[in-house]
C-alpha cells in the first residue's frame, strides 16, 4: 500500500461555539411580546440566534483555512486529511500560522464579547426576553472554542487496506471541486490574465495530482492532461474571446464533472483532441460571464 506508506494523517480538532440555541416550545420563546415570530435573523430552521453571527465569522473562516491549507497538499481520508510526507512539514506550518490566527480571533472576540451582546440585544429589543438570559457568561463561551491538530502514521491490518480505487476517486472528486471554482472565477473576471499567471492558478492541482499519484492510472492520465494543458498555454494576455481561454473552460468542465471525467480517464477526450478539433476549422466557444459553460458544442469537438 503505497498510498498509505508515502502519506501522514493530520487531524484537525476545531470547535466554535454556534451562537445559537435549539427553538423551544415555550410561547415567550417562539412569540415575541406582540405575539408574532421572531424574524428569520433571529430563528432560523429551528435555531434561535442568540448572539450576532457576524462576530464569529473570523473565528468560523479559520476553520476554512485550516481545511484548505490540508487540502491543497492532501485528500480527505479517514475522518482526516492524508498527506504526503515531503509536505506534510510545510502543512504543519500553514497550520500553526492559522492556529495563531485562530488565537488571536478568539481573544478579539471575547474582548469584544459583552459589547457584542449589549449590541445584538439592542438591535433586538423586542426579543431581549428571548436571548438576555440564555447568553452564556463569557468563560463559559471562551471554553466552548479549540483548534488543534494531531499527526498520525498508519499501519493497517493485513486484508483491510483501503480501496486505493476509492481514494483515487476521492482525489479526482476533490480536483474537480477545485476545477469548478477555477472556471468559475475566469467566467467572473473582467480582465485579461496572463498566461503565466493562468499557469500558476493551475500549478497547485498538478502538484497535487503528481504528489497522490503513487503510480494510479487514474490519476495519472488526468495529470497528464493537465500537463499538456498548462505546455498549450501561451504567456500572451488571455481573454474571454481568447482560442485559449474557451479550451481551459472546456478543459476545467469535464474535469469538475465525474461522468464526463470518465472521457478523460478511458482517453475519449484529450487537449490534444480537443486542440486539434478548434484548429480544424471549427467556431470557437462563445463564452459570456453570464453563462456557466461554453455553449458551442462544435467547439467542444462535440464532446458534451
Amino acid at each position: 500500500m503505497e498510498f498509505i506508506h508515502g502519506t501522514t494523517l493530520v487531524h484537525l480538532k476545531m470547535r466554535c461555539w454556534s451562537g445559537e440555541k435549539k427553538a423551544s416550545r415555550d410561547s415567550d420563546i417562539r412569540l415575541g411580546t406582540d405575539g408574532n415570530m421572531p424574524p428569520q435573523k433571529l430563528l432560523d430552521l429551528g435555531r434561535k440566534k442568540i448572539f450576532p453571527p457576524k462576530a464569529l465569522d473570523p473565528l468560523l473562516s479559520k476553520r476554512k483555512s485550516a481545511e484548505r491549507a490540508c487540502l491543497a497538499e492532501g485528500t480527505r481520508f479517514m475522518g482526516g486529511f492524508a498527506v504526503r510526507d515531503e509536505a506534510i512539514d510545510d502543512v504543519v506550518a500553514k497550520l500553526e500560522t492559522v492556529k495563531a490566527g485562530f488565537e488571536s480571533a478568539l481573544q478579539q472576540f471575547l474582548n469584544d464579547f459583552d459589547r457584542n451582546k449589549e449590541d445584538w440585544i439592542a438591535e433586538n429589543e423586542e426579543y431581549a426576553h428571548i436571548m438576555r438570559d440564555q447568553v452564556p457568561d463569557r468563560e463559559t463561551v471562551a471554553s466552548a472554542f479549540k483548534f488543534e491538530f494531531k499527526l498520525y502514521k498508519m499501519q493497517p491490518l493485513e486484508g483491510f487496506e483501503p480501496d486505493e480505487a476509492e481514494i483515487a476517486d476521492q482525489i479526482l472528486h476533490e480536483v474537480g471541486l477545485s476545477c469548478r471554482e477555477m472556471s468559475d472565477r475566469l467566467l467572473e473576471r473582467k480582465r485579461a490574465i496572463g498566461g503565466k499567471t493562468l499557469c500558476k492558478q493551475l500549478d497547485p492541482l498538478v502538484t497535487k495530482l503528481d504528489t497522490l499519484s503513487f503510480g494510479n492510472g487514474r490519476i495519472l492520465r488526468v495529470l497528464g492532461e493537465f500537463r499538456a494543458l498548462c505546455s498549450s498555454i501561451p504567456a500572451e494576455r488571455i481573454d474571454q474571446d481568447h482560442p485559449v481561454f474557451g479550451r481551459v473552460l472546456t478543459f476545467l468542465t469535464m474535469c469538475s464533472d465525474d461522468k464526463k471525467l470518465e472521457r478523460i480517464v478511458s482517453g475519449e477526450f484529450s487537449v490534444t483532441k480537443l486542440i486539434a478539433g478548434l484548429q480544424s476549422g471549427n467556431a470557437q466557444p462563445q463564452v459570456s460571464p453570464s453563462s456557466t459553460y461554453p455553449t458551442t458544442a462544435s467547439a467542444m469537438g462535440a464532446y458534451f
